[in-house]
């Protein structure tokens, strides 16, 4: 009995399988079907026809706003230039000759400083001119002396001629030898010959700052 039963409900479920297959089955028969036939095509106007109602339903755009009112610049007038007025030189009244000074101008006169001294000027410190060129020596100078004859010339019997400018400071006295130029004496003796005029020239007594010449002759038969 329990077995019979059980078999019952396994057929009728089984049953129950087939028919619900049975239905998808059909089911998406029709569903191709109607897409072959067109059916599908429908939908899509359909929703198409829906898109565009609504996309054309859709309220427009606000206007721009209007543009701002252009700016008004006040213009303002420059004030009118005064009009030039005749000069009136204004009235002197210049007290008579005869009249005697009030005494607050007599206080402010006699009131007045005594007028200062003017300044002393400072004397400019003299400047020495330079000496323009070599005067005589002998005709400038008050105490002349001769240099002595060099030794190892002398003994050698060197003669020749010496020709020297010098220079002689602010006291008169011998500065130093500008120029000495040499004839007739070998290169060898001419130091001992300078030596002897620089000494000699010493003992000078000249103008100040000068500049000045003078020949000296060595000879060994006869002195300057």
């Amino acid at each position: 009995m329990t077995s019979s039963t059980t078999s019952n409900r396994r057929s009728a479920a089984s049953k129950r399988r087939l028919a619900g297959l049975a239905g998808v089955i059909i089911f998406h028969a029709l569903l191709v079907y109607a897409l072959v036939s067109g059916l599908a095509q429908n939908v899509v106007q359909v929703v198409q026809q829906k898109v565009e109602v609504a996309v054309i339903s859709e309220p427009p755009p606000p206007p721009p706003p209007p543009p701002p009112p252009p700016k008004l610049e006040q213009v303002v007038a420059a004030p009118a230039a005064p009009k030039p007025q005749a000069y009136v030189p204004p009235v002197v009244n210049s007290p008579p000759p005869t009249a005697t000074p009030p005494l607050n101008a007599i206080a402010a006169t006699t009131s007045d400083p005594a007028p200062q001294p003017p300044p002393t000027p400072t004397p400019e410190p003299v400047v020495t001119a330079a000496p323009k060129g070599p005067i005589s020596a002998k005709a400038n100078c008050s105490s002349l002396q001769a240099p002595e004859y060099p030794d190892k010339a002398e003994q050698d019997q060197i003669q020749g001629v010496v020709r020297v400018a010098f220079q002689v400071g602010d006291n008169g006295r011998f500065h130093e030898i500008s120029e000495i130029r040499f004839e007739g004496i070998p290169s060898r003796y001419r130091s001992g010959f300078q030596s002897a005029i620089a000494k000699a020239l010493r003992g000078y007594q000249c103008k100040s700052n000068s500049l000045l010449q003078q020949e000296f002759s060595f000879k060994l038969d006869a002195a300057e």
